[in-house]
């Protein structure tokens, strides 16, 4: 059993590489057995065709998602900036490989699957930021004269509405350039004098300027 999911799983991460590195559409079976050196008939044995792998490996990315997401929401022993910092990491992250060009090969490949992720995505770092930001509140990090279901909702239209290819295309910044500037000047607006002295205090405009932590 141990050698048969040991097989799987070796089986998920190729794939995801190569998916990743050249693209969901210009990758083959025969490919993916090739690279790992493993038969055609074992890799069937494990997974029906492409699609396969590919819903196999977004199920176990979702799984991943929510149990950080539980563990960043639960932590109660972290101050809160720093559960900010780690929730603003991830997010530059996610954004960063939204814009890769074999992530748009997917977009085009298999939109349905694309929509499934997308919605997942939208669920999980909604309802993460929602509490976030009402945690923030509480703190004394963010004042307390502003809506938050507004806020949240300002976020991510400015995340959404910015960071995609076409609109980057007609600026001159990069991803984490027009990430960090959203979030900058997203935050300051809400910070409390408090919350402002402890995110400079942190450096945490300093780390997020800099590359994206995974």
């Amino acid at each position: 059993m141990a050698y048969t999911e040991e097989v799987k799983q070796r089986i998920l991460i190729k794939a995801e590489e190569m998916f990743f590195q050249f693209g969901y559409s210009k990758v083959t079976m025969e490919e993916i057995s090739s690279m790992l050196s493993i038969s055609k008939k074992t890799l069937y044995k494990f997974f029906e065709n492409k699609e396969h792998i590919l819903k196999e490996i977004i199920r176990n990315k979702k799984c991943a998602v929510e149990s950080y997401v539980e563990e960043l929401i639960s932590d109660t022993s972290t101050e809160f900036i720093i559960k900010l910092k780690n929730f603003l990491n991830f997010v530059t992250n996610h954004f960063s490989k939204l814009s890769h060009p074999n992530i748009q090969d997917l977009v085009k490949s298999k939109p349905e699957v694309w929509s499934e992720i997308q919605e997942f995505r939208k669920k999980n770092a909604f309802v993460t930021f929602s509490k976030l930001i009402n945690h923030g509140k509480e703190s004394g990090v963010f004042r307390k004269d502003f809506n938050s279901e507004v806020a949240v909702n300002l976020y991510f239209s400015a995340m959404h509405s910015m960071l995609n290819l076409e609109t980057l295309a007609q600026l001159p910044v990069t991803v984490n350039e027009a990430h960090n500037d959203i979030v900058n000047i997203f935050f300051e607006g809400i910070f409390s004098e408090e919350g402002r002295k402890k995110y400079i205090n942190s450096d945490l405009m300093k780390e997020n300027n800099g590359d994206i932590i995974v």
